[in-house]
């Protein structure tokens, strides 16, 4: 028997979905795990209450090596002090004068809070990074750009201190990437990890994802509409609770192309995003990657597509400080380009975008059952 052999073995099996475990109602916990051993993990959900599982406490030391792995990559050593934009409310929300920021001291983090970013607070925090000398900012790509574009909208300087920021827990869009490179004139790079630990993919300093192929077996199998491949993954690592061929519900483009850095791993070429990133035609056809209708408009904070039935979708902006009647009709007609004409497109201005309660924001909002699928786990 041959090394992939075995692997070949695992497409008879049926591909695993969330709600699959969720709808069997199972504990699976083998008999050889101690309950001393274990770890309660949870995934969040926006249309449920998410999945909720036990972990092997050597299972999350070898996820956070591998996520460790991939900082060392860039330069990132265990005491680095960095910034850190999640979706945790680190300070109450009616708090309207700073710090809009805590410290962890064992974490070498300050964690700032996502919900106070507003253009009257940037310089507050671009000085507090500057001031502490942060190297390393990290956080969800939906909060960094936020303070990227109003730091570019202002006109603020960014900190000199500032060398690198990595991005996780959401989908990183290509607008949203130029926005942050643009503000702090430093390289972004991208980290896709699972709490499911089915599938770990990591840039390099070359800009290329590579499938951490140590970790688990990952799968991607092709998408019945449209161009872009399933992660469908199985893991290596929790024994406690085996996921074999699990379907992670994110979507990826692959390449042709090795990597020049020499590192081993099949490369991935984009990560597009979730499968309710999608939007519906009215004709059935489900177009993706639209990110790009906002990828070259520097007076657009923040995006979201809003989807009530298959004749309309409503693009929620978030205006800068330029935007103006013709940045909106140019929008329309990027819009346009992307969704054909048989759809109704309207444009809803707002202050600012509603995050889930993990603090995510989603790219697209369907009420079309179909497209309605678990919040990412990223």
């Amino acid at each position: 028997m041959t090394a992939e052999e075995p692997f070949a073995e695992l497409s008879k099996l049926p591909i695993l979905a969330k709600q699959d475990i969720k709808e069997a109602d199972l504990t699976l916990r083998p008999e050889s795990v101690s309950s001393e051993d274990l770890l309660s993990c949870h995934t969040s959900g926006t249309t449920g209450s998410g999945l909720t599982f036990v972990q092997t406490k050597q299972s999350l030391r070898e996820q956070w090596a591998v996520w460790w792995r991939y900082r060392n990559w860039h330069g990132i050593e265990r005491d680095t002090w960095h910034g850190y934009f999640g979706g945790i409310p680190i300070v109450p929300i009616e708090e309207s004068t700073p710090p809009f920021w805590r410290v962890n001291y064992p974490g070498r983090q300050v964690m700032f809070s996502s919900y106070h970013i507003k253009p009257e607070s940037t310089h507050i925090y671009v000085d507090e990074i500057g001031d502490r000398k942060l190297p390393w900012l990290h956080g969800y790509p939906s909060a960094l750009s936020l303070l990227a574009n109003s730091i570019l909208d202002q006109k603020v300087s960014a900190p000199s201190s500032l060398k690198i920021v990595t991005i996780g827990a959401e989908t990183l869009f290509d607008h949203q990437r130029e926005a942050i490179e643009r503000a702090f004139d430093v390289p972004v790079r991208q980290h896709y990890g699972l709490e499911e630990a089915v599938a770990n993919i990591s840039e390099c300093p070359e800009g290329n994802l590579h499938v951490d192929e140590d970790f688990a077996h990952v799968e991607f199998v092709p998408l019945e509409e449209g161009d872009g491949y399933r992660i469908v993954g199985t893991n290596w690592t929790n024994p406690a609770f085996p996921l074999i061929r699990y379907d992670t519900g994110d979507i990826v483009m692959l390449s042709d192309d090795g990597c020049s850095c020499g590192r081993n791993g099949r490369v991935v070429e984009s990560i597009l995003g979730r499968q309710d990133d999608y939007v519906v035609l009215p004709n059935g056809a489900r177009v993706g990657r639209l990110d790009h209708i906002f990828k070259d408009f520097e007076s657009i904070h923040e995006a979201q597509i809003y989807q009530p039935d298959r004749d309309q979708v409503v693009l929620r902006v978030v205006p800068g400080d330029t935007f103006d009647d013709n940045v909106e009709t140019e929008l329309r007609e990027k819009a346009r380009t992307r969704l054909g004409n048989e759809i109704s497109v309207d444009i809803s201005y707002v202050a600012e975008i509603e995050r889930t309660d993990s603090g995510k924001m989603k790219f697209v909002v369907s009420d079309i059952d179909a497209m309605q699928i678990e919040e990412p786990t990223t």
